[in-house]
This record gives structure tokens, sequence and C-alpha cells, in this order.
């Protein structure tokens, strides 16, 4: 099985989202918010190339059920096109290019992330694996200490994710 029919089979239980921005952000919607609005009510087996390039900060903005919801297009779309960069798929990196410290995460990485299943993070893993391949994704992460250094932590942010899930599974009983 390769690695799209991976993330097909990964994220198949997700239903398309009810809403895909906070109700606070509609108040006074800007260009960012506009573009998560545009994917509302679209199956994302249906999104391309192109509607991720036009929309490319949706994916920042999405609460955690459409974030969930349209992940898996980004990821296929991204390893798909190992030639060109997908700045949705550039964005999820630099979110997990992250402190190795839970503590010091961000509430939208935890809200958006710690949503996910196991078997959706280690596909997310996997793609990840596949993406540090691609020469467009080599660029230096936010703590500019080297392009190998940004996948090295997204891995681990997966991996912490990834106990954090199970901790919280095994604790709600």
């Amino acid at each position: 099985m390769n690695l799209a029919d991976k993330i097909e089979l990964a994220f198949a239980g997700r239903q398309i989202p009810l809403n895909v921005v906070a109700t606070a952000s509609l108040a006074h919607p800007d260009c960012d918010v506009e573009d998560a609005l545009w994917f509302s009510g679209r199956d994302w087996h249906a999104l391309g190339w192109k509607d991720w390039k036009e929309h490319s900060a949706a994916i920042s903005f999405f609460l955690p059920d459409a974030f969930a919801y349209y992940l898996p297009s980004v990821m296929i779309l991204s390893i798909q096109n190992p030639v060109e960069e997908l700045m949705a798929a550039d964005s999820l990196i630099n979110e997990l290019d992250c402190s190795p410290d839970p503590k010091a995460w961000t509430d939208d990485l935890v809200s958006r992330f710690l949503l996910l299943n196991q078997v959706e993070l280690d596909v997310m893993r996997e793609w990840l694996l596949q993406l540090c391949e691609y020469e467009p994704y080599r660029g230096y992460g936010f703590s500019a200490s080297g392009a190998g250094d940004k996948f090295g932590r997204a891995f681990d942010t997966v991996d912490l994710l990834k106990s954090e899930v199970e901790r919280r599974r095994v604790a709600s009983g």
C-alpha cells in the first residue's frame, strides 16, 4: 500500500465539519479567515493543488475538526508533487518544528494535533519522512539550526503527540 492510500485509510472516518472557523472569527473576517471559509462544505477528496495554492493560509485557521478533516488533502497533494512546495504543507511542518516541552506548545497545536488518533499520527510521521526527501521542503526551520533539524524536531513532536494522545486515552478510561 502506498503512502497516499495509507493516508486515505487513516482519515477515512472523518466527516465534513459543520464549521471550519471559530464563530468569533466571523465578526471581522480577514483574508486568512476567508481562505478557511472557502473550504466550507467541500469534500477533501475533491480538492486540488490549485485550491491549496489559492487558500494556503486556511490550514492555520481551521477549527480542530476542520483541520483533521482537510489534513489528508494537504498530505496527499504534497507527496504527489515532489518538485514544488505546497505552502499549507510547509506551514504544518513549521508548526510541528517546536519545543520538545509540551508545556511550551501553542494552544492551536494542542487543540488541533491532539485531536488526531494514533493511526493518523503514525501516517503523519510517515508523511514527514517522505517529505523530508523533497528539495522544496529542505529549508531551515524556525530555529535556523539546519535543514535536517526542522524535520527532526517535527518527528519528535509527532512522537510526543502520540504519547500525549495515549496518556489522555488511558486517563479517560
